[in-house]
């Protein structure tokens, strides 16, 4: 990963996890992802498998590290794992130069992607499936949240770069 890359992308990120900490819940107790988010942003940034596993390794381990779902470490780690490879290739398959459309797509998806599987592994792994359909709706809230964060995110980071 050149520096520049990886310094953008480490900002973003530690961005994501200080957002993490100081937004309250605001739907049914759970706080938005704002993690994932710059995540998203970080794998568009990235120029490899390689990088792109990186991010998702340390989204994992950041998102682990500050779940408050309970048994929620290990479904964190390795949803953000996955999530990121999918994602990344979802990328390449759209190209570097993304219009506003698939942003809004890739941040959809992706969070789609990313809640869905959490839940299977946190509720599989907890016992609890019967609570799936009841927590689908907060994955809806977060993947329109998260479109809408992503795309005004990667307006800002346009902006950014051509200062850079």
């Amino acid at each position: 990963m050149k520096t520049r890359n990886l310094t953008i992308s480490a900002i973003f990120m530690a961005l994501g996890l200080v957002m993490h900490f100081l937004v309250p819940p605001i739907f049914g107790g759970v706080k938005p992802d704002f993690l994932l988010s710059m995540m998203f942003i970080s794998l568009i940034i990235a120029g490899d498998i390689k990088e792109a596993i990186l991010i998702g390794v340390a989204g994992g381990i950041m998102s682990a590290l500050t779940t408050s779902f309970p048994g929620g470490q290990i479904p964190n780690f390795i949803e953000k794992i996955i999530v990121a490879i999918v994602i990344f290739i979802l990328i390449q398959k759209f190209g570097k130069d993304l219009n506003k459309y698939q942003i809004i797509f890739i941040y959809a998806f992706g969070t789609l992607v990313s809640g869905v599987l959490f839940l299977l592994l946190a509720l599989g792994i907890t016992k609890q499936m019967n609570l799936f359909l009841p927590s689908l709706p907060v994955v809806l809230v977060a993947m329109v949240v998260n479109s809408i964060f992503g795309l005004i995110l990667m307006n800002a980071y346009k902006k950014i770069e051509k200062m850079i």
